[in-house]
């Protein structure tokens, strides 16, 4: 085989393994404390937890949810496959829900992934969404509808 072909050969196969491997990397994982008890979420589950509509876990722990800035991809990313909302609507729901009392705590805005894991790992009843690539053993990662991140029919993914 001469260079050019081989060089051809390898850059079509690395070209045909690659979406693969990055798409789980940038599957977004559910998040939580190393305490809870949680590990396994229905996508319904997430949706009651960042509306502000279950507002504590089995056990009694209060919820806190912990989301990256608006603008963030992870974020909008949530947002569209678990609330099937925008970052206006999101945000419209949240100031709608505050006003009128039917909410718990607004979520807190961690600015890195370095941010959400230290927020998790030292807030027993925090939930919180990071790319599969920025987990890490500080925190503990949850199934979603029995799938873990990473698998091709994860509900959590980009362009879902």
């Amino acid at each position: 085989m001469t260079g050019l072909r081989y060089f051809t050969l390898t850059a079509v196969l690395l070209a045909a393994i690659a979406p693969a491997t990055r798409g789980a990397d940038d599957d977004v994982a559910v998040v939580v404390n190393k305490t809870n008890a949680a590990d396994d979420l229905t996508k319904a589950q997430l949706k009651k937890i960042l509306m502000g509509e279950q507002t504590s876990w089995p056990g009694g722990k209060k919820v806190v949810v912990v989301l990256r800035p608006p603008g963030q991809v992870d974020r909008g990313v949530v947002l569209r496959a678990i609330c099937g909302m925008s970052e206006a609507e999101f945000n419209d729901h949240l100031m709608k829900a505050n006003f009128s009392g039917d909410t718990g705590a607004a979520p807190k805005v961690a600015q890195s992934a370095l941010a959400v894991r230290q927020l998790v790992m030292t807030t027993p009843g925090a939930v919180a969404f990071l790319r599969v690539s920025e987990v890490n053993d500080t925190v503990k990662q949850i199934k979603v509808d029995s799938v873990a991140a990473g698998a091709p029919d994860y509900g959590i993914k980009p362009g879902k």
